[in-house]
């Protein structure tokens, strides 16, 4: 048959006898996970055995675009990457946009599931159908400018895409990520760390077949309203990317400030996505086949003389290149710039006004591949900590763990990317580091299910409260659980765009060529939920892991704390949404048999 939105290829790659294998698991089964989460909680249940070390060669690494990823419509560029995560020890994923995913699936593969451990550095290298393994002894140790410039000059392509680990993955930091096109990142819950405990360097793709599309007309129509709306629906992303609401958060007492206990940062201005543009932002650059251009590009220079010589030859005197008045930092636009998460989690969090700084300290995340989330989270743990005396200065040799120290934080950011002192045991987490620490270091933890939050604040957005509470990588603020973007997870489709889910469904309708019907849709949403649910109560989690630290339910100056009582009502209630026993989470007979999952609900045993 014709197939629309998947080549029906999954490629197996093992690195340990260097053999690939090709699965062609049919149209049902695409029809059923569709992409990301249900693909990648499909691929652990079957393959990773139940207590599996993250970090071993029993742990897989899964690439799961969807059923969109690559197809010509805004949104569309988006791919998840899964694993049991190192920092957690549960269900792993993140999501990234940019070239990359599009590029796998226009080289004709709808994923990749990566098995075993190389003996030597690796990397692979992806030319349509072919598979290569390559040498990378001479790219470990670099960062991933240097490493995507030498890849492409070894291949002998300007328009091949990598993805790739830096020297945080290769040294095992357990928030590291996977960056794609330098400035794109599959970032949380340590899929860096996983790819480097495999010793697979980088993946390099160079693809060079349209997805194919049953009704590019109507396809092509959601791209021009896109375009075409763009001042109603989409002109704050396209002007700012996020964080130019940082203000207003802040105002309303919900601005995550010193780990988390204050509600407002008096120079919130000074680095939000409003400073970006003012001061240091060269341009807006976008994900494939979108409009929109929501990411923030920077360009800083020591100097002022750089800077102009830059503004006149790189831009033509168009816009202004920035300097640091102290001469200490260069940011380099190929890493893009920060957005809201980083703003706040290396900016605001942390008493750090220095927008300079923070680009910098966005940077250094990007070409060392670290999560700038969990990094900045852990960075705010360890700086209350050492406030109040449980860290000391003979525990970090001598580094002081101060809030409001931008060049402090610039320093720490390469220590733990290559675990020197402190940073050894910063670069477990910020949970592991406590369980390590002791000395009730515990009660000033902001993490859930071991992953720490993220930028916004539970007390002050109820929206976020079933996120944080209920995702099933742990903190994650992303609304994976809501079947809106439960969804979009699965088929490849970023958050941003303003489709709403009639749009979705034409979309789907578009690339497929399937009859879906909204129930349907949400459907797939709860299927890829309670995959992961099930992967993780096969790894030992139980209902008293969801649930927020002791630190929210303390009051902000402008919003209650929250108590277990309110968390334990938007806990039962999600159970029964999903189809789960309202006490313990775990899926009923009736769900597995509804929707369709008998066969991976075996093998949770």
């Amino acid at each position: 048959m014709e197939r629309f939105g998947y080549r029906n290829k999954i490629l197996h790659v093992n690195l340990g006898d260097r053999t690939t294998w090709i699965e062609e698991p049919g149209d049902l089964f695409f029809r059923r996970y569709a992409g990301g989460r249900g693909l990648i909680a499909h691929y652990l249940l079957k393959y990773v055995p139940t207590d599996a070390d993250p970090l071993g060669p029993d742990n897989i690494l899964v690439i799961a675009p969807g059923v969109l990823t690559g197809a010509p419509v805004p949104g569309a560029g988006r791919h998840s990457v899964g694993a049991k995560s190192p920092l957690t020890g549960f269900f792993g994923e993140s999501e990234s946009g940019g070239f990359w995913g599009a590029e796998l699936k226009r080289a004709g593969w709808d994923g990749i599931v990566i098995h075993g451990v190389s003996p030597t550095p690796v990397y692979l290298w992806i030319n349509e159908g072919a598979v290569e393994f390559r040498d990378a002894a001479h790219l470990w140790g670099h960062i991933t400018g240097e490493v995507e410039e030498t890849i492409v000059a070894e291949l002998g392509d300007p328009r091949i895409r990598v993805a790739q680990i830096g020297p945080a993955g290769e040294n095992l930091v357990r928030f590291a990520c996977i960056a794609n096109d330098l400035n794109e990142v599959a970032g949380r819950t340590g899929m860096g760390a996983v790819m480097g405990s495999k010793k697979l360097k980088a993946i390099a793709v160079r693809g060079k077949t349209p997805v194919k599309i049953a009704d590019p007309k109507a396809l092509n129509a959601v791209a021009k309203w896109v375009s075409g709306t763009m001042d109603q629906n989409h002109r704050a992303f396209h002007e700012f990317g996020t964080g130019a609401a940082m203000q207003g958060k802040n105002l309303e007492g919900g601005m995550p400030t010193l780990n988390y206990r204050l509600g407002a940062f008096d120079d919130v201005a000074k680095v939000d996505a409003i400073a970006v543009r003012d001061q240091v932002r060269v341009r807006m650059g976008a994900c494939y086949a979108c409009s929109v251009r929501c990411k923030k590009v920077v360009h800083i220079e020591e100097r002022e003389e750089k800077a102009r010589q830059a503004s006149a030859e790189l831009y033509q005197g168009k816009v202004n290149v920035a300097f640091d008045p102290l001469g200490r930092y260069h940011v380099d636009p190929k890493y893009g710039g920060p957005e809201y998460e980083s703003l706040a989690s290396l900016g605001v969090n942390l008493g750090v006004d220095d927008l300079i700084a923070v680009c910098k300290s966005n940077e250094m995340c990007n070409y060392l591949a670290m999560d700038t989330v969990s990094l900045g989270t852990t960075l705010a743990w360890a700086m209350e900590c050492f406030e109040r005396g449980i860290l000391t200065l003979e525990d970090t040799d001598g580094v002081p763990l101060r809030f409001h120290d931008a060049d402090g934080v610039v320093k720490l950011i390469e220590m733990i990317a290559y675990r020197r002192g402190i940073g050894h045991l910063l670069a477990e987490g910020s949970q592991r580091a406590s369980a390590r620490l002791g000395r009730g270091s515990d009660e000033y933890l902001t993490t859930v299910k071991g992953l720490e939050m993220a930028m916004h604040d539970p007390r002050h957005m109820p929206v976020m409260r079933a996120s944080y509470l209920l995702a099933p990588t742990g903190g994650d603020h992303m609304r994976q659980t809501s079947n809106r973007n439960g969804l979009r997870n699965q088929i490849g489709l970023c958050h941003f765009p303003a489709y709403e889910d009639p749009q979705s469904l034409d979309i789907m309708k578009a690339v497929t060529g399937w009859d879906l019907t909204p129930e349907e849709m949400v459907t797939m949403a709860h299927r890829g939920l309670t995959l992961a649910r099930l992967f993780n109560l096969r790894e030992g989690l139980t209902r008293a892991d969801d649930r927020l630290p002791r630190r929210f339910s303390d009051p902000l100056p402008k919003h209650a704390g929250l108590t277990v009582e309110q968390q334990a009502k938007i806990v039962s209630d999600y159970y029964v949404e999903q189809g789960w026993d309202a006490e313990t989470g775990v899926p009923t007979a009736a769900t597995i048999r509804e929707l369709e999952l008998t066969e991976d609900a075996a093998r949770v045993g």
